[in-house]
């Protein structure tokens, strides 16, 4: 391979082209992505400042709507004392006989916004009789301020309370005023209600788009209420509440999504029945500012929320959030007329360096390929060659490897197969080597024996020599073995100081006298310093027709304990 000389320093031609070619490709790229880029972000700025405007538009046609609707809310409230009043001469005429249907529609006469509901309670705090049933039974005694106002007015300490206007369940606005009854008997209760979400249906149709979506709404003492929701699309008062309750907590996470406040998440995951949600609002969310924005993903739209001060007096505390969404539908088809230019582009310059790499295929990759594949199959590379000093280099060196390699894994897997204490074959030879033996047997009739043994009393050495004294014992024993057995027998270790000895081609008689000669040597070899006696008991079997490797070690294992149970330094067989 033809090598360039710069400033001294040397570079392969291969690794010139990669770089010289990748240069070019990363520069044209960075330019082309950085015109992609500046055009999308103009792109999805002059969306979000074009739905922004829109947004403040929708407010302000919102907050004149509502408006509106407190004007006339405000001026029906004028006649409430009066309505209080007809109240109780209608209870003083009809208490004999009360009809409340025929008293709510008296009072309801010619009142042509908002209506009028009775509530009459008795001296313990229950609502006894109302024109709207629901809250009929409702115990209000368990209310401490609710308890100590009426007991002020059963006691005629106050003769007239007007509450602060609040929204209930069903979206209505109340504003109730109470009054004890002349006999004493009940509190009178008028709940002066306007149908919000059906005003605000009748009011708004006109604000609604195409382009977007809007949604209103309101943040009461404990809930978020969507104005359009009324207790009557629920089968039950638990069901209704339940899905205020979660209204609520998706509304704070999701204005969330763009004030990423700490305090807001803790709000949301907190039960709102128990603080006052529409102060801590008012603390946490900017109100009558700029508006608040977010993207959501999940449903592809960009999302306003506005929000306004109290609602129908300051004391009510009741908050509007206006929420407008716009699809993204149309800026992603803006980006992606972006990308499509962007990558046509791109295209452009990536085919030129296909062109090139076609030639690198043909010249260089092909080459490399076939020997990648040949080091993939852990082959010796021989019938390849290169011009390219890089391949050639690469060849040799994978060459070398593998030898080294192959000749370790060879050194490593012998190395397997031997018992590291004595250096005779273990276990793992013995499995492999008795399936051999019997695979043998059943193919071409060829018997063997099997013969184990196991040192008498190994225990007591190691308990009374120590483990290393224990060690030397083993290694005698595998001598003695070793040296006692045909070239041809195989000797295992197999446990702590159990061996076991397959004698090939050899029947029962013939390997009964070669284990009484191994048993024999022990004695003759191990026990000359008279420190210690050294014994073996044995069990001894020949391979028959019913016989598996598990079944004839099973059988010799037997007979090795037949000898340990009749006085040891014995051979069972059979």
């Amino acid at each position: 391979m033809r090598i360039y000389n710069f400033s001294n320093k040397k570079i392969s031609l291969r690794a010139f082209n990669a770089f010289f070619f990748a240069s070019v490709f990363i520069i044209v790229f960075i330019g082309l992505y950085y015109q992609y880029a500046a055009s999308n972000k103009t792109t999805s700025e002059n969306f979000k400042n074009a739905s922004y405007t829109k947004s403040l538009e929708m407010r302000e046609k919102f907050r004149s709507v509502f408006d509106k609707l407190e004007y006339q809310f405000i001026q029906a409230e004028s006649q409430n004392i009066e309505k209080l009043d007809q109240l109780s001469m209608l209870y003083n005429n009809q208490k004999a006989h009360l009809n409340l249907k025929q008293m709510e529609d008296e009072l309801n006469r010619n009142v042509k916004f908002g209506k009028y509901q009775i509530f009459m309670i008795n001296q313990d705090y229950i609502i006894e009789k109302a024109s709207y049933e629901k809250e009929i039974g409702f115990d209000l005694g368990q209310f401490k301020t609710v308890k100590e106002l009426f007991n002020k007015i059963f006691n005629k300490t106050i003769k007239l309370d007007i509450s602060s206007p609040k929204l209930d369940l069903d979206s209505r606005l109340k504003r109730y005023l109470v009054k004890v009854s002349d006999d004493g008997q009940y509190i009178l209760q008028i709940g002066f209600a306007l149908d919000y979400s059906e005003e605000i249906s009748k009011q708004l149709q006109y604000l609604l788009t195409e382009t977007s979506q809007t949604n209103l709404y309101m943040a009461t003492e404990f809930f978020i209420q969507d104005i359009n929701i009324k207790a009557i699309d629920f089968k039950s008062n638990a069901e209704h509440k339940a899905y205020t309750h979660n209204l609520t907590q998706n509304f704070l996470f999701d204005i969330n999504q763009a004030l990423k406040s700490n305090e807001i998440e803790k709000l949301a995951t907190s039960d709102t029945r128990k603080i006052s949600l529409n102060k801590t609002l008012v603390k946490l969310i900017p109100l009558n500012e700029k508006l608040i924005s977010f993207t959501d993903s999940k449903e592809n739209t960009l999302n306003f929320y506005s929000s306004t001060g109290s609602l129908f007096g300051e004391k009510s505390d009741t908050l509007l959030f206006i929420k407008t969404s716009f699809p993204l539908a149309r800026l992603d088809r803006d980006l992606q007329q972006n990308l499509n230019t962007f990558l046509f582009i791109t295209m452009l310059v990536f085919l030129v360096l296909t062109l090139f790499e076609y030639y690198k295929k043909r010249e260089i990759t092909d080459k490399i390929t076939s020997i990648t594949k040949m080091i993939k199959d852990n082959q010796i590379i021989e019938d390849q060659s290169s011009s390219i000093k890089d391949i050639s280099v690469l060849i040799d060196s994978y060459n070398q490897m593998l030898a080294k390699l192959n000749n370790q894994i060879t050194i490593n897997k012998e190395l397997s197969y031997i018992d590291f204490l004595t250096g005779i074959k273990n276990r793992k030879a013995y499995d492999e080597n008795i399936e051999k033996s019997v695979s043998l047997y059943r193919r071409y009739g060829t018997t063997f024996s099997l013969a184990i043994f196991d040192a008498d009393d190994f225990k007591q050495i190691n308990d009374n020599y120590g483990h290393s004294f224990g060690d030397i014992v083993l290694k005698s024993i595998s001598n003695v073995l070793q040296s006692s057995i045909r070239n041809g027998d195989m000797l295992f270790r197999v446990g702590g100081e159990e061996f076991i000895v397959i004698f090939p081609s050899t029947n029962l008689e013939k390997s009964k006298q070669a284990v009484e000669k191994i048993r024999k040597n022990i004695g003759l070899n191990l026990n000359l310093n008279r420190k210690v006696n050294i014994t073996l008991s044995i069990g001894l079997t020949e391979m028959t027709s019913q016989d598996c490797k598990d079944s004839i070690f099973k059988r010799v294992d037997n007979f090795l304990y037949s000898s340990k149970k009749n006085g040891k330094n014995k051979i069972t067989s059979e």
